[in-house]
């Protein structure tokens, strides 16, 4: 061992011996015992029993959980006692954690999801974040024992979204993804609200029009009747989409829904079809009054 070494591990030893001097405690002469400790004892300090500790107080030293209660602990937003009746009692040489560790059992009703799900760790992965359920395999395979409406609307009427399992869009439970993580808006400034006023998400192609849907929504795949109409003369540019088409996707109305039977009763019986005359709903003709005399 070289001289520096020798010399640093002596001054280190010196601190310490006079650290403890000044804490009452007394050394004998090199070569004999240590003397007894000196440190006067403070019962007062033992006179009254000591408080809970507050949530805060634990948080101190445990960040993590105190964090993960905060944002998403539901119900288990109490103090920490509530759980943890044993603190800081975990030996490795024992193995004793999951004796000392809270059981949801005590609790809650050991089958609260019913007979089939009894692993509460499997979804509720973290006790401290229980709103946060892990969508696993074997949850994906319970999802229609509570969700039976979801069942019957995707398989009443199909789509691609019958074809994917349920953590495909719902990676956590509860979680509702964005439309736009698989589809392209329409338009441009189009949001999910948007979406879904025409389409229900379990069942997407039963598309019904909400009274206040936008032509831009409808120009997306009907571009050049939009612009046709756009560029006529009639009262039905003034008009969106939905005011005629108003009951769902395809829907094709009839004149007279709206006009009733305008001409007299032997005009429409020789002409039945009202686009006999007006040819197209779109770009209507329009009668244009004689230039006066």
């Amino acid at each position: 061992m070289s001289t520096s070494t020798c010399i640093s591990i002596r001054r280190i030893l010196s601190g310490a011996i006079i650290a403890l001097a000044f804490a009452g405690v007394s050394f004998a002469a090199q070569g004999k015992k240590v003397a007894t400790v000196t440190i006067a004892p403070t019962p007062e300090q033992y006179a009254v029993d000591p408080q809970p500790l507050t949530v805060s107080q634990c948080a101190q030293c445990h960040t993590g959980p105190f964090q993960n209660l905060k944002t998403g602990g539901g119900k288990h937003q109490f103090s920490c006692q509530g759980c943890h009746n044993v603190f800081h009692a975990y030996s490795p040489r024992k193995g004793n954690y999951d004796a000392i560790m809270p059981k949801c059992s005590s609790c809650h009703e050991m089958t609260p999801h019913g007979p089939k799900i009894t692993d509460c760790s499997v979804c509720h992965s973290n006790p401290h974040e229980p709103k946060k359920i892990t969508a696993t395999a074997q949850l994906a395979n319970f999802c229609f024992d509570c969700h039976g409406t979801v069942r019957n609307q995707l398989a009443q009427f199909p789509s691609k979204h019958t074809k994917v399992a349920c953590t495909t869009c719902h990676t956590s439970h509860g979680f509702k993804p964005t439309c736009f993580t698989c589809h392209k808006p329409h338009a441009a400034g189009q949001t999910v609200p948007m979406c879904l006023q025409c389409h229900p998400v379990h069942q997407p192609k039963q598309i019904v029009f909400a009274t206040n849907a936008p032509t831009s929504t409808c120009n997306t795949c009907h571009a050049a009747i939009v612009t046709k109409l756009a560029k006529g003369t009639s009262k039905h540019k003034g008009l969106t989409c939905v005011t005629c088409h108003k009951d769902k996707h395809r829907y094709v109305p009839q004149c007279a829904d709206c006009h009733g039977k305008p001409h007299n009763a032997a005009f429409h019986d020789k002409f039945p079809r009202c686009l006999s005359c007006h040819i197209d709903v779109h770009d209507l003709p329009v009668m244009k009054k004689s230039p006066s005399k």
